[in-house]
This record gives C-alpha cells, structure tokens and sequence, in this order.
C-alpha cells in the first residue's frame, strides 16, 4: 500500500467566520428561548400558635377564656400582646354578655381592640369573632322570641279580660234593666194599694 499524502486544502478563513457567526447567532436565538428560571414558591403560610386562652375559647370553655385572656391583657409585656389578649377578651366577653351593659362593655373593648392595633398586621383568629357573633345573635334571638312570647301572652290576657269586663258590663246592665222593672212593679203594686 502505498502512502498517499493527500494535498492540504486551503483553509478559507471566510467559510470559518461565517460558521462562527452562524454558531454565535445560534446561541443567542436559543438563550432567548430557554425559560427563565421559576421563582421559589412562597413559604406556606404559618398560622400563629395558639394561645391558651383561644384554646379554652375553642374548647367552648368561655369562663376559663375569659380568665386567661384577662390575665394575659392585665400582664403582657408587649403591646402586640396586649392587643391579642384584647381581642380575645372582647370576644369572649361577646359570648357571655347576657345583658345590654355587658355587651356594651364587650363591644367597646372590640373598638379599643380596633382603635389601639391601627395599621398593625396581627394575626388575630377570625373564628374567635364569628364564634361570637354568632352565640351574641343566637342570644338575641332567643331573648326576641321570647319577648314575642310574653308579648303574646299579655296581648291574650288582655284580650280575654276585655271580654269579662264585657260581659261583667253587660251582666250590669241586664241587672239594671231588671232593678228598673222591679221598682217599677213595686211602684205599681204600691198605687194600688193606696186607699180610694
């Protein structure tokens, strides 16, 4: 076999540049065209600890609520804290007002609630609100149907004492009608036995 050396071909700068920009357009194209890395997801949300007093509140043990939020309120240190222990307690206090001056007092401790944590974010626990909302409204229903009850039962009442007082009235009358009568037979009997 004989060596054959093949004649070198001339390099042709131009093809080298033209495949070199193809390549660099190439990439370019294709760097436009991959994804921009996706953001990390946000951490999930933690809810807040519980605090004692929102579990008694939970647990439906409102009077244990009301003692742990008012001693929480009485001794925080900070004033997210305190403003925490506030909204329990006005909360709690909703649930157990059975009177107008407790809910008042209840609703009034929800407004300084409102007014004393201004723009602050806090992570108060909205089912301690509508918990009591709704109790505060089942109560005042309750009391509402049981004022119409009353209500209905004095309307009967004084319905029913009408018609005695009717018929007593009546009954009078009838009376009266038959004491004229009778005077009247009396006074007859009594020409009658006068002397010619």
């Amino acid at each position: 076999m004989s060596n054959c050396i093949l004649p070198a071909r001339p390099v042709n700068h131009s093809l080298h540049r033209f495949l070199f920009a193809g390549l660099i357009l190439l990439a370019s194209l294709c760097g436009g065209c991959a994804k921009p890395p996706e953001p990390s997801p946000p951490p999930p949300l933690q809810m807040p600890q519980q605090s004692v007093g929102e579990k008694l509140f939970l647990s439906q043990d409102y009077a244990g609520a009301l003692l742990e939020f008012e001693h929480d309120y009485e001794t925080a240190l900070a004033p997210e804290d305190r403003i925490q222990a506030l909204y329990g307690l006005a909360c709690t206090q909703l649930v157990l007002a059975h009177s107008n001056n407790q809910r008042v007092e209840a609703l009034s401790n929800l407004d300084k609630w409102d007014m004393d944590k201004g723009d602050t974010q806090l992570p108060e626990n909205r089912s301690l609100l509508l918990t009591a909302l709704k109790i505060m409204n089942d109560h005042l229903e309750k009391r509402n149907q049981e004022q119409l009850r009353i209500t209905k039962q004095k309307n009967s009442l004084i319905t029913h004492q009408r018609k005695k007082i009717a018929q007593m009235a009546n009954t009078v009358d009838n009376l009266q009608k038959q004491l004229e009568e009778l005077e009247a037979i009396d006074e007859t009997l009594q020409e009658k036995k006068k002397p010619l």
